[in-house]
């Protein structure tokens, strides 16, 4: 209950305290939600560069599909469900909308990991499509620092329309896909893959290269 009323500017000013705590910009680097929060902090401070992984969608940003429908309904049909908890599906709801992919045992271990969260964050998300809520509002224009926006090819939470469409919002945008991969693309067989698509990111864009910050 402590988190379910919190909003994504709650998460936000708490992640540009830390940042801005730094003694040098960061390369910021986020996962699903943590996609869309990466993208809100950087446009509030200073970074080497931004990777946003299957991120959630900034608002205006369409793509939502049929298993996101599938997961949030439950949910967004609960009296008040925005004071609510938003909590994790089944292990089998799980093991067919998010870790598809993934062996079984790798799918248990990102399963027993999952916790509750911000019924207000799944409004604000939904809300912001229609820009009737500022919460989930990126200011892409703020962010001239390179910017990576990775997919997966089998991941059916975060569209590729998703992807593409937030990268091309950036001044230094680009977007990959991960070949094979579920959403989870920091988990199983998909993580080395996934490391080589950002360490190649990173050289070619000189990201948290000592000649190029100074």
């Amino acid at each position: 209950m402590k988190i379910a009323s919190l909003s994504l500017r709650d998460y936000t000013d708490d992640l540009v305290a830390f940042v801005n705590s730094l003694d040098s910009p960061p390369l910021l680097i986020g996962h699903s939600m943590g996609g869309l929060l990466a993208q809100l902090v950087a446009a509030r401070t200073r970074q080497a560069g931004l990777v946003a992984a299957c991120p959630g969608p900034a608002a205006g940003i369409l793509g939502a599909t049929r298993t996101t429908l599938r997961m949030s309904l439950p949910h967004l049909l609960r009296p008040r469900s925005w004071t609510k908890p938003w909590r994790p599906p089944t292990f089998e709801q799980s093991r067919r909308w998010i870790a598809n992919t993934q062996t079984e045992d790798i799918a248990r271990e990102i399963y027993d990991g999952l916790v509750c969260e911000s019924g207000r964050y799944l409004w604000e998300l939904l809300l912001g499509v229609p820009r009737l809520s500022k919460a989930a509002v990126v200011d892409f224009a703020a962010v001239t620092a390179p910017v990576l926006v990775m997919g997966a090819e089998c991941d059916r939470i975060v569209s590729a329309g998703i992807v593409r469409r937030t990268a091309a919002r950036y001044q230094h945008g680009t977007s990959v896909e991960i070949p094979r991969s579920d959403h989870m693309v920091f988990s199983g067989a998909a993580l080395p893959v996934t490391m080589s698509y950002i360490d190649d990111w990173m050289a070619r864009n000189h990201v948290l290269d000592a000649d190029s910050a100074n």
